[in-house]
């Protein structure tokens, strides 16, 4: 699987919270400007596991090393959960909430959900 710099960069805007991103970049011991070619997805090549673990330590909004590793084509084992009833009664709440959105965010899911199917 190939490193999605978009959802990336969506789940690093995510960890970062309320900080800035030179704040983000000191908190996680790695430099602003590689924090920032994230962030911006300009980054060609995925990051390493060392740096992921870095992020990951020091994020907020709940995102993982396996959320980041699943972007970053690396990959990590998650663990099977019991979904079928739970899955079709958010199926129309996230139908409804899919609705509200921006042309421009519903193509941002759109392409979301390619990436997760390609997965």
């Amino acid at each position: 699987m190939a490193f999605n710099k978009r959802i990336f960069s969506i789940l690093l805007t995510e960890a970062k919270g309320e900080r800035s991103w030179r704040q983000f970049a000191m908190d996680c011991d790695i430099s602003y400007i590689q924090m920032r070619k994230l962030a911006l997805g300009q980054q060609e090549n995925s990051p390493r596991k060392k740096l992921m673990t870095k992020i990951a330590q020091n994020a907020a909004g709940g995102i993982t090393l396996e959320d980041l590793m699943f972007c970053s084509g690396a990959g990590i084992e998650a663990e099977e959960k019991k979904t079928s009833g739970a899955l079709s009664r958010s199926g129309d709440l996230i139908n409804e909430k899919f609705q509200t959105l921006s042309m421009g965010q519903r193509k941002m899911v759109l392409d979301f959900i390619d990436f997760l199917v390609r997965r």
